[in-house]
């Protein structure tokens, strides 16, 4: 459920040359000093220290069937400082420690430009950030056994080669055109009085971010994204909670759709929820599913994502019995994940889509990465987090706050060996769901984003498999004779990225299709509304050999009477 914020109201102007200037000038100034003299006594200085600072603005409004009921424009400078103990061979870093803080500090700077008041908070952050690191290594030296010294380790982060780049054009926020698209949008939703729930929620955030290390890295680049999420809510008689949402992300608002275009999508979305009303709930399904474009959108992202990025976890201490932590990335170079003949390739600088970007956060300029080739894993996307002794950055090194900057897909785009028409998909779904018994082929059309399901999938020993996707917000039988059933209250059973390899046919690959999104796993569930970072998948609709979902009703019913 989109949640609702309290209204605040604050005058906001984007970053100038002359303010990323200063602060440029000042983070120089504090590294410069905290690298000659912050030391503790009887320890040594961090072998390396970084500072990014994210200057810009951002208006986030919420609507509720036309009435806005929460709107805020405001400046965003928010600085992160990272210190490493230690030297390029073993620091403080990627070590879990319980949840003790490891030398990575955020904090809010002041928005205007003093650099008295500047320079004064980033040197407080870097007092605590270091002193933490300092800790953490002496955990970390603690905890993890000597092992062989014989043997060839990574190094603490992979090396890259120093980038100075300060030109930076950021984009202007559209405060007036974002509430007045989110209006429109939630208003549309009020002409259906059906519905429980008609919210909007947008977020317009443009700006700079700046990041100098110790290394001599200075870049200055432009960051920002516009998202817009509309989403309904109808209550069924037999006291079913149903739900449907739209998205749309872009990296600024001109490169939004016509408001025309949004307005369409959100009255189909509606229709389709009240219709719901007539539709059967379908008890449970065993066969071939066929995803539609947008649907496939969150098949391969919620399924594939992780399959494409090597960076593994940080470190843990020894177990109970005293055995060496495994630390290890999912992702396996020479997994066969898709068909024969299929190819997927991650490009940062993809012209026009969500997830284009030059840098990742830690400087390293993105590269284009052909991930999969003929249906196996040939290459993973890296940040400077090592995984092996040779290894090195892909480009792809990002994370919000605080957190570390792993490995996380930009723009990915899916191409089977072959693409059919959609009729075709259609009839050999439809032989194949004769040949398990079924009446008719399902059809996904759409899934619920990760970012706002309700749904927390937690399975124990001896349970049954987890769902492994969200649940569908649109599914339809579609029976021999052409005909079109929609059908309510699904949810997957049991699956994961094998599911994958069982793509009997393709439609062509679609446009780029925007999306906010964490680095995987839970934390992409938790990222909110207009939460997380943009990225884009151009994936083609699939036709998947066999998948099980089982179907449910039923809820509080309504004890009053709906108003007149």
């Amino acid at each position: 459920m989109i949640p609702l914020l309290l209204s605040l109201s604050a005058l906001a102007a984007p970053p100038t040359a002359e303010s990323q200037q200063l602060l440029l000038g000042v983070m120089e100034e504090e590294l410069a000093r905290a690298t000659s003299e912050l030391h503790l006594p009887d320890e040594s200085p961090p072998w390396w220290l970084s500072y990014e600072v994210v200057d810009g603005e951002v208006t986030t409004v919420y609507a509720d069937f036309g009435a806005v009921m929460a709107r805020e424009t405001r400046p965003h400078r928010v600085l992160r400082v990272e210190s490493r103990a230690g030297d390029s061979s073993f620091d403080s870093a990627n070590f879990a420690a319980f949840g003790e803080p490891g030398g990575v500090l955020s904090a809010h700077l002041p928005h205007e430009d003093d650099p008295v008041a500047l320079g004064r908070e980033l040197w407080l952050a870097t007092d605590i950030a270091y002193k933490q690191s300092v800790e953490q290594l002496s955990r970390k030296v603690a905890e993890l056994p000597p092992g062989d010294q014989s043997e060839e380790k990574p190094p603490a982060m992979y090396p890259v080669t120093p980038t100075v780049d300060l030109d930076a054009q950021p984009f202007t926020i559209d405060a007036p055109g974002l509430e007045e698209r989110i209006t429109h949008l939630s208003g549309v939703l009020a002409e259906y009085p059906q519905l429980e729930s008609g919210v909007a929620a947008g977020s317009d955030w443009q700006g700079v971010r700046l990041l100098v290390n110790s290394e001599g890295t200075k870049l200055a680049t432009e960051t920002g994204y516009v998202v817009i999420r509309v989403e309904a809510v109808y209550k069924h008689s037999d006291g079913s909670r149903l739900r449907n949402g739209r998205s749309w992300v872009a990296r600024h608002a001109g490169e939004l759709p016509p408001i025309e275009q949004m307005e369409a999508e959100v009255r189909e979305m509606a229709d389709w929820l009240v219709a719901l009303e007539d539709a059967p709930v379908l008890k449970e399904y065993l066969g071939p599913v066929l995803f539609d474009d947008a649907a496939s959108v969150e098949l391969y992202r919620q399924l594939a994502a992780a399959e494409f990025v090597g960076t593994p976890p940080e470190a843990e201490g020894r177990g109970m019995f005293g055995e060496a932590p495994i630390a290890r990335a999912t992702a396996r170079v020479g997994r066969r994940l898709m068909p024969a003949g299929w190819r997927v390739v991650d490009t940062p600088d993809t012209p026009g889509a969500a997830g284009r970007y030059t840098y990742d956060h830690e400087g390293v300029p993105g590269q284009e990465v052909e991930l999969v080739e003929d249906g196996v894993v040939r290459r993973v996307l890296m940040s400077r987090i090592p995984a092996d002794v040779d290894g090195e950055s892909t480009g792809h090194g990002r994370g919000l706050g605080s957190s570390r900057r792993e490995a996380m897909p930009s723009n990915v785009r899916v191409e089977p060996k072959r693409s059919r028409r959609l009729k075709a998909l259609e009839r050999k779904g439809l032989r194949m769901a004769q040949q398990t018994g079924n009446e008719g082929l399902l059809v996904i059309r759409r899934i619920e984003p990760p970012a706002v399901t309700e749904d927390f999938d937690v399975t124990f020993m001896g349970d049954g498999p987890g769902a492994g996707l969200t649940r569908p917000y649109e599914a339809y039988l579609l029976l021999p004779d052409g005909t079109q059933q929609p059908v309510r209250g699904l949810q997957f059973s049991g699956v994961d990225r094998r599911v994958l390899r069982d793509a009997v046919m393709a439609g062509e690959t679609a446009d780029y299709v925007g999306v906010m999104d964490g680095p995987p796993g839970s934390e992409r569930f938790y990222i909110g509304p207009v939460g997380g970072l943009p990225g884009a998948w151009a994936v083609p609709p699939v036709l998947i050999s066999e998948l099980e979902l089982d179907g449910s009703s039923g809820g509080d019913q309504r004890v009053l009477a709906r108003p007149e």
